[in-house]
């Protein structure tokens, strides 16, 4: 089939567009939560504005604007081949998501970003194809590159990034056909995001591969098992605080303000002090001395309520460091270097519960550099089992040749 030019012209836009906007909107977005975090710091007394950002939340949400319902799952659940259901609000939904993660940030509330990231890529991407007639398959690949360029520039990991939309949508199965856009939105968007706005991500150690043995290869499982069992934990954890919560009162206001006082009551507690808000300053900490679980278990309560309460962002930092933090701990006992550990840990309790493999096998060469990648290949891929058949995604689909738990 011959390409006419004008049809290679129009994707090279779509291209250059999807590129440009999520790399300068990740640019922007990051830049507010070093505000935030400074902020934050200088005032101490936001934490009391929780029960307020809970109280608007939960009216935006029962008002029923459709902007303030996206999630990175409805993208997951929009790159379907057959039907492609394009956003009638793109533009503000990805406006939305920015701004109430700065706001759950502002007020202390433990949430993540790269849900942000990968919602604000899909959308740009929606927002660039609403007056193109393409054909749902083409629709899908782009939403794919959107999302993908937004995970690659709000974290600096285009390879990562790449496979992160590739693999999102069945676990188990690469979406070939998409590659192209992929990989070249993703480096696209990193580099308009590193270049054009000059933006710094965190430095990370290089990580080296300990001797290997059968003992090393045993010890390996056992970190494996670890990591599944705290990320099944993590997903029952949410999955039964949100199922309380529909106890609470029907209205918005109400709710809201039981939630947010929720969340006050939790912070004033010493034991979960550490895990108020984004929580970056303690990314080093499992890499420099052999950490305490103590902190991995108070984000883990943290974040789970955080979430399931309203507040918005995304899961991955608190979970590169509850997954760092609890494989560190294990140093002393399990007799590997603490900054393996928690490299381990950093890279397959988050990929394996998004259930991408090769993510986190690029994830890992791209911060820790890739001496030890079989180790993230085998230990994500382990966590993606034993945490059960269903990620962080719920309307991922599995590939047949995947094994399944009897448990969900």
């Amino acid at each position: 089939m011959e390409l006419k030019p004008i049809y290679l012209i129009t994707r090279l836009g779509i291209l250059v567009s999807i590129s440009i906007l999520v790399g300068s909107m990740s640019s922007l977005f990051l830049w507010g939560l070093e505000q935030i975090v400074w902020i934050r710091g200088e005032a101490p007394w936001l934490l009391y504005g929780l029960p307020l950002v809970g109280i608007f939340f939960h009216v935006i949400k029962s008002y029923g604007f459709t902007f303030s319902n996206g999630s990175a799952n409805d993208l997951v659940t929009q790159i379907n081949d057959d039907k492609i259901n394009i956003n009638t609000q793109p533009g503000i939904s990805g406006i939305y998501a920015i701004a109430s993660t700065w706001l759950s940030q502002l007020v202390g509330a433990s949430v993540g970003r790269e849900g942000t990231a990968v919602l604000f890529g899909g959308n740009v991407a929606q927002l660039t194809l609403q007056k193109l007639n393409c054909s749902p398959q083409e629709k899908s690949i782009w939403i794919r590159a959107g999302m993908a360029a937004g995970f690659s520039s709000v974290f600096g990991t285009p390879l990562a990034g790449c496979f992160f939309g590739l693999e999102i949508r069945t676990v188990g199965k690469i979406h070939w056909p998409s590659l192209i856009a992929c990989i070249s939105a993703s480096f696209l968007a990193n580099f308009i995001s590193l270049r054009a706005w000059g933006t710094k991500h965190l430095f990370y150690p290089h990580v080296f591969l300990p001797q290997i043995s059968m003992l090393f290869w045993a010890k390996l499982i056992i970190i494996g098992l670890f990591l599944g069992i705290i990320g099944l934990l993590y997903k029952r954890l949410e999955s039964n605080i949100s199922k309380l919560l529909v106890q609470l009162p029907r209205q918005a206001i109400l709710k809201g303000l039981i939630a947010g006082l929720i969340l006050f009551v939790l912070f004033q507690i010493p034991f979960f002090k550490s895990s108020i808000g984004l929580g970056s300053e303690y990314l080093l900490q499992a890499f420099q001395h052999t950490s305490n679980i103590e902190f991995a278990g108070s984000k883990l309560i943290a974040t789970t309520l955080s979430l399931a309460l309203g507040f918005k962002g995304g899961e991955a930092t608190p979970l590169f460091l509850i997954g760092s933090h609890a494989t560190s701990a294990l140093s002393e006992w399990i007799k590997l270097p603490h900054a393996f550990l928690a490299a381990l840990g950093f890279v397959c309790l988050y990929c394996g519960l998004t259930k991408t493999p090769i993510t986190g096998l690029c994830l890992g060469i791209e911060l820790f550099g890739p001496s030890a990648w079989a180790c993230y290949l085998i230990v994500t891929c382990l966590v993606m089992y034993i945490s059960g058949n269903t990620g962080l995604f719920k309307s991922q689909m599995v590939a047949k040749w995947i094994p399944k738990t009897p448990y969900q």
